[in-house]
């Protein structure tokens, strides 16, 4: 063997050499990989597929409140905001688990509030721009239908109601005392 043969051989062990290497770290790069989504894998078909947070916020494109869904005080909500970042529609369940529907005005008062099973079956009630009732439609806890009209104070001035049996019954109440002035039957 001469000198260029030797010469070539060498050059082309170190090329040989070069590749195992190469080889050899890609196969150990390929094994540490296996490994470890070997392990992962599993665990993550295992997790819940369910998120689990306090709360969240949905903010439009300039960063601005739109949604909030939370749990404050144990007691679930969902309200939509306005441009201002105001409340203007609610989906709550309050005190004894009752739930409503909220409606606000542009200041944030409760204007139109549709709840259930808290002191009737259902009730709607309008209110004023102070957030005072003034208009209450429900049906009761035995299934008697009633519209009442309130004064600015939310005082009962007038009742309406219809009793077990089909009897209508009307209450007049007097200013300020509250006290029944007219009814029938």
């Amino acid at each position: 063997m001469n000198y260029g043969e030797e010469e070539s051989l060498r050059t082309r062990l170190q090329r040989l050499e070069r590749r195992l290497a190469v080889i050899s770290g890609a196969f150990i790069f390929s094994a540490v990989m296996l490994l470890v989504f070997g392990l992962l894998v599993p665990r993550a078909r295992s997790q819940s597929q369910v998120v689990r947070a306090r709360g969240f916020e949905i903010v439009d494109a300039s960063g601005r409140l739109r949604i909030s869904l939370n749990a404050v005080s144990s007691k679930p909500s969902l309200w939509f905001f306005d441009s201002a970042g105001r409340r203007r529609m609610g989906l709550t369940v309050g005190a004894l688990d009752t739930p409503a529907l909220v409606l606000t005005d542009a200041q944030g008062f409760p204007r139109i509030t549709l709840s259930v099973g808290l002191e009737r079956a259902a009730e709607i009630r309008l209110t004023d721009s102070s957030g005072r009732p003034r208009v209450g439609v429900w049906v009761t806890n035995r299934n008697e239908p009633g519209v009442w009209l309130f004064d600015e104070l939310a005082r009962a001035r007038i009742g309406l109601k219809v009793l077990p049996g089909g009897d209508a019954k009307v209450w007049v109440f007097e200013n300020p005392s509250g006290r029944v002035l007219f009814s029938a039957p």
